[in-house]
């Protein structure tokens, strides 16, 4: 078995921490690390002592007594190379508690990825987290298509693949913008959120940040009206398999099209010439954490299918 050394850092530069062994998640890359919070981190690392790459890695930051990974990300947790024995990733949990307790935190909040993410990483982490007392203290289904050869409009409801013919019928198309105006984006998505009462779930700093620190990872995608945007939406390429469809917004002036719809046709599209496995629509959330039974239901007409994200937490005052 190999042998391992669990490397704690806090604040290092991105040249001392040793890369991972898989292609990961985009929210546990240093880089994305700053972007969440430019100060404050801590990653802990198991190195392989033969490859010398990190075969398991946790970020996390302390605020107001308590250690969160993430602190601004869909998802954070304990992520792991297939290969990591199970044994040393027991360890390796032990150890993060350990770090969690050293760094002056009190309690320790884990958000791992929807299970269709990774499926054996996450029931392996959740298991070793519940032997390690920690308790499960939010489940929300994500929602997501698997993409395939098969035409996005088989798995349609009746209803929505009449208010897809009805935008294609209107000459609705849909573009990717190549080199996005990023103010221009970030007006219409505000604007658009704010005539529906509801604000954004990101500022618009960091959304700017986002789109310049991670331009290949970024992609806009617009239904367009000739000349006016029906609807647009911000996605994110989480990992080179996986597309997040971060921030949708439509016209309220064509709501009797339905213009989500056929923006979703066209990312589903773009996903099956990418050769990107899932796209994930998101949770289905309002501002109190709530579920949104329309938006759900809505999802779910799109083909959608279901995902639970689980959260956990551990009381480290508790031995």
């Amino acid at each position: 078995m190999h042998q391992y050394e669990m490397r704690l850092q806090h604040e290092p530069s991105s040249a001392l921490i040793p890369p991972f062994s898989e292609v990961g998640f985009l929210f546990n890359t240093y880089e994305h690390l700053q972007h969440q919070q430019k100060e404050g981190v801590y990653i802990l690392s198991a190195v392989n002592a033969v490859t010398r790459l990190a075969d398991a890695r946790c970020a996390f930051f302390v605020q107001s007594g308590k250690a969160v990974s993430p602190v601004a990300a869909p998802f954070g947790s304990v992520e792991c190379a297939s290969v990591f024995p199970e044994e040393t990733l027991g360890l390796f949990i032990q150890t993060l508690i350990q770090a969690v307790r050293s760094a002056g935190a009190a309690t320790l909040r884990l958000v791992n990825c929807p299970l269709r993410y990774a499926p054996e990483l996450a029931e392996r982490l959740t298991k070793q987290l519940l032997t390690h007392g920690f308790v499960i203290v939010e489940t929300h289904q994500t929602y997501y298509l698997p993409v395939s050869s098969t035409p996005f409009d088989v798995n349609l409801v009746p209803a929505e693949r009449r208010r897809l013919a009805r935008c294609l019928e209107a000459g609705f198309h849909v573009e990717q913008w190549q080199s996005p105006d990023r103010t221009g984006v970030i007006n219409f998505l505000m604007k658009m959120r704010r005539q529906k009462g509801y604000i954004l779930t990101i500022s618009p700093e960091r959304l700017a940040d986002l789109f310049q620190t991670f331009p290949n990872q970024c992609a806009v995608f617009t239904v367009m009206d000739g000349d006016v945007i029906a609807a647009l939406t911000v996605a994110v390429r989480v990992r080179h398999d996986i597309l997040y469809n971060f921030q949708p917004a439509s016209n309220p002036d064509y709501d009797a099209f339905s213009p989500m719809v056929l923006l979703t046709k066209g990312v589903y599209a773009y996903c099956q010439q990418h050769h990107i496995r899932l796209l994930d629509l998101g949770l289905s959330l309002d501002e109190n954490r709530q579920t949104k039974p329309g938006l759900a239901r809505f999802k779910r007409n799109l083909g959608a299918q279901e995902s639970p994200r689980l959260v956990f937490e551990r009381d480290l005052s508790v031995l």
